[in-house]
């Protein structure tokens, strides 16, 4: 990039620095566990904010169905919206939208695609079976 833009001063601030230093090791498999207290939930619906939040409270190495964060968020039948939700997430890897899969245990969809939500999900020691299918006990709310 410099020698296209020579002009151009790399500048960065300690608090970006150190969320991008966290998400290069969550991305190696540390486990990492971010904090809201620097997201600006401001641009999403109340209703967004309440599905970011509750997909934030998944632990790592867990995950849950779009039908579970529907109910948990008080919207027993709007899994569909909480997907929705998920795929407008101004924060991935912060706010871990990876973790949220169909009921059937399928992926569903996600921003980077479906190979790197897999990924995300092996890296946290979720397991699949042979179709493709998550197969764990740990699936939260």
């Amino acid at each position: 990039m410099e020698a296209t833009f020579p002009e151009v001063v790399s500048k960065s601030c300690a608090q970006i620095d150190d969320v991008a230093g966290m998400i290069e090791a969550f991305l190696h498999g540390e486990d990492i566990r971010f904090s809201l207290e620097n997201v600006h939930l401001g641009s999403c619906s109340s209703f967004q904010q309440k599905v970011l939040r509750a997909e934030y409270e998944i632990p790592r190495g867990f995950v849950s169905t779009y039908r579970k964060i529907a109910v948990h968020v008080g919207m027993p039948s709007g899994a569909r919206a909480v997907g929705t939700a998920l795929a407008g997430n101004p924060f991935p890897i912060i706010i871990p939208c990876h973790r949220a899969i169909r009921t059937d245990g399928t992926l569903g969809g996600f921003q980077g695609g479906i190979a790197m939500k897999q990924a995300l999900l092996e890296a946290e020691g979720v397991e699949f079976s042979g179709n493709g299918r998550v197969k764990t006990e740990k699936v939260f709310y």
